[in-house]
């Protein structure tokens, strides 16, 4: 083999060109074979460099305790608590349900604490345990209630934004309806005992927010004359709550008013145009 077919440090040369020594390398020259052969031997050695690991070090042995370590057990003092924190909640939560369906059944003032207690299953005595006096049992019951409402209301308000107005103020109605419909039992609660509710619910500013939005829209897209835009929200907040109103108090589903109420809004505003 010639001196220009030596194969030097830095790769082989031939014919005054350097080429790669990797495995794809082609040679030129006739002693190509035995130099291609040289070439892929220093580039597997280069490529395998043997890389010294202390598997015994500290580092890694802590490593190998924490992955094989098996997770905490809580103790019994926090088995307890948790289950004491379980147990009142369960309890605090019946005692709310037997109170809103004495109260819708018998009213405000002759659903007794002892009839609320029996209802729920406990003793009288345990109530004063989660309620200081009845006042606080009632607070408590709209507060828990309307935690519960609010979110689908909002929902129902903010969700469908990308929608035309039409289908939008459907879906809006069909949705607030149905939140209602679900927590019947408080709106019968809240609308006989108005006089003693505590204050402090949003629902109807919510409401009127939510559907100035939509008509806002309707305004951008041309669906709902501008010298309409402040009335028509009053309009429809104030018709929502009459239906909500009889059909609770009536007995009635709120379902089936949603699509006649819409068209009744829709027909006023095309009359309008």
């Amino acid at each position: 083999m010639s001196t220009r077919d030596r194969a030097s440090p830095r790769g082989s040369r031939s014919r005054g060109v350097w080429r790669s020594a990797g495995p794809t390398a082609q040679p030129r020259g006739t002693a190509g074979q035995p130099l291609l052969l040289h070439a892929a031997l220093r580039a597997a050695r280069s490529e395998r460099k043997f890389i010294h690991v202390n598997l015994d070090s500290p580092r890694r042995k802590a490593r190998r305790v924490s992955q094989t370590r098996p997770a905490r057990v809580a103790s019994r003092s926090e088995l307890r608590s948790q289950m004491r924190r379980t147990v009142r909640e369960t309890v605090r939560g019946a005692i709310l349900d037997a109170a809103e369906e004495l109260i819708a059944r018998h009213g405000l003032h002759d659903a007794a604490l002892v009839q609320i207690a029996r209802r729920a299953g406990v003793a009288v005595g345990t109530l004063y345990n989660y309620f200081t006096d009845r006042d606080a049992l009632i607070r408590d019951l709209f507060e828990s209630r309307r935690a519960t409402l609010r979110p689908r209301l909002l929902a129902a308000i903010t969700g469908g934004d990308e929608l035309a107005f039409e289908p939008r103020l459907r879906r809006f109605v069909r949705e607030v309806f149905e939140a209602f419909e679900s927590h019947r039992g408080f709106l019968k609660l809240a609308i006989e005992n108005e006089h003693a509710k505590p204050s402090g619910s949003t629902t109807p500013q919510d409401l009127l927010a939510g559907v100035r939005d939509i008509v806002a829209a309707g305004v951008r897209e041309g669906a709902v004359p501008a010298d309409r835009a402040e009335l028509l929200p009053l309009v429809i907040t104030s018709v929502i709550k009459s239906i909500v109103v009889h059909r609770i108090q009536a007995g009635g589903e709120l379902a089936g008013d949603a699509e006649p109420l819409v068209d009744l809004v829709l027909g006023g505003v095309r009359s309008a145009r």
